[in-house]
């Protein structure tokens, strides 16, 4: 069995979240051996407790899958992410994995939105949480995948408690760091007003707290303006980076969209989260349009401030240093979090000297964690075989 039916199991799990909605979580009744509860989180600035399910089977093998969800905007309430664990034809995947004897645990995070801090603490805490309802000693191995924020996550916890993981896959994640994906979207974001100054009435760090009411309305004016000014559009892309698809000329819609969607949903949370704004771009020379010197004259400015950047340097910046093995699946065309992050990554762990434990699998394919199951398999299939090779016979 094994070995091949839980990778595949696994891949379909990992599989499932990719294509998840963002801000909408499926009701679904979970299987008799689930149990749903919740921890306290012992945080005054954050109380709310998180939301946890442990499922064990009869036949438990002694492994434990532990998922750590994406990024889920902050105004919405906490919630299990079930959303995620659902196939296109209706198939319930917690189902498949605990028939095969593996047993499933996944939380809420007792925080949504910018939640890297809470998330790693909370991820302990049920591991703690899990022990206590097998016999001692019997849990032999646990696996940490995550996808999107949750691959960050995944990373910066093998990174932290390689004593507590015995391998991770970081799935389509920010692993280069959360500066560097801070930079990514709100660069994106001022150049975008640069050349489209009609569609948003505010600055990159003075979004209004109700602005994602008026989402759909911006999403159609993101849409517009894209469509109206096919030599802005092209100016946005070549100063940003940011990925298109060649073959899809909508594309320039896609990203636009998906990028600045944290822009309104998410800066608020990343100022209160970080204690300021992270945010700098007071030296930035931007180039790549028809005019370098004015867009550099016209672009706002912002100068971060507080301890917002010592905060993301602590909790949201990998450090590259291994001790378990660690695989990374990435599409090298993901417009909401650049491939480059694997390339800076893979920097920091050859500086660390790491870079045996690290390996990273390209995905050439436009979209945000866009894999099918084969892909995820023979990532997670890696993983799993460095991490017995680790542990020896």
């Amino acid at each position: 069995m094994d070995k091949f039916i839980r990778i595949i199991v696994l891949a379909v799990v990992i599989t499932v979240s990719l294509g998840a909605p963002v801000v909408a979580q499926a009701q679904s009744p979970w299987p008799s051996v689930c149990q749903e509860g919740s921890l306290p989180s012992h945080d005054p600035q954050y109380p709310a407790n998180q939301l946890i399910l442990i499922c064990i089977p009869p036949n438990w093998n002694s492994q434990l899958v532990m998922y750590a969800h994406g990024y889920v905007p902050e105004q919405l309430p906490l919630a299990l992410p079930a959303a995620e664990l659902f196939l296109p034809d209706g198939t319930f995947v917690p189902n498949v994995l605990l028939s095969q004897g593996f047993a499933f645990a996944t939380t809420s995070y007792h925080k949504n939105g910018y939640a890297v801090e809470q998330a790693r603490k909370d991820l302990n805490d049920l591991i703690k949480n899990f022990k206590t309802q097998v016999p001692g000693g019997s849990l032999q191995r646990v696996f940490l995948i995550g996808a999107s924020e949750g691959g960050e996550i995944a990373a910066l916890m093998i990174e932290h408690f390689p004593d507590k993981y015995d391998g991770a896959l970081a799935l389509c994640g920010p692993i280069g760091g959360g500066p560097y994906q801070v930079q990514y979207l709100s660069d994106f974001r001022v150049v975008f007003d640069y050349f489209f100054p009609s569609v948003f009435s505010f600055g990159v760090t003075d979004v209004p707290a109700n602005a994602y009411l008026n989402w759909q309305a911006y999403i159609q004016a993101i849409s517009f303006a894209i469509a109206s000014n096919p030599a802005a559009t092209t100016q946005l892309y070549s100063v940003t980076g940011a990925a298109l698809d060649s073959q899809d000329p909508s594309s320039s819609v896609v990203t636009a969209v998906a990028v600045l969607r944290y822009s309104i949903w998410g800066t608020n949370d990343l100022i209160a989260t970080s204690g300021g704004i992270p945010y700098d771009n007071q030296g930035t020379v931007y180039f790549g349009s028809f005019d370098d010197a004015a867009l550099n004259a016209g672009v706002e400015r912002v100068e971060s401030d507080g301890r917002a950047p010592a905060y993301m340097r602590r909790f949201y910046q990998t450090t590259g240093e291994l001790q378990r093995p660690l695989v990374t699946l990435h599409n090298t065309l993901d417009p909401v979090v650049p491939f480059q992050h694997e390339v800076i990554y893979g920097g920091l762990a050859a500086q660390a000297g790491s870079s045996n434990f690290l390996t990273v699998i390209p995905v050439p394919r436009y979209g945000h964690c866009s894999f099918n199951v084969q892909e995820v398999a023979g990532a997670f299939g890696l993983l799993v075989q460095q991490a017995s090779a680790q542990a020896g016979p």
